[in-house]
């Protein structure tokens, strides 16, 4: 069964105040993986993430302080990280994860 890991604030962008978020999603047998939520519009296949050694597809997304919402695509289906911060009911009868950004 995939499984998230955790996500992580990192470095941050002086430009604009935001910062690295990392996602994580282990899927060691997944052949591709996506990131979508409300910071890019949704868009199922705009944010494809990259597998590491170990099975875990990562993305780094620079946003600014604030709460969003996301889900991962694997294989091209819409998939929950079981370690979110929280999760909301979406308007497709499932939910959507939460993370939360600090200033």
């Amino acid at each position: 069964m995939s499984r998230k890991q955790r996500i992580k604030s990192t470095r941050q962008y002086p430009n604009n105040g935001s910062r690295a978020v990392e996602f994580r999603y282990e899927a060691p047998m997944a052949k591709q993986v996506h990131l979508a939520g409300d910071f890019n519009d949704w868009n199922f296949d705009g944010m494809p993430m990259h597998q590491d050694d170990r099975g875990v597809w990562r993305a780094c997304v620079p946003l600014s302080a604030g709460r969003y919402e996301y889900r991962f695509i694997v294989d091209g289906d819409w998939q929950n990280d079981p370690h979110a911060c929280g999760v909301v009911p979406n308007e497709f009868g499932s939910c959507n994860c939460v993370v939360e950004v600090g200033a």
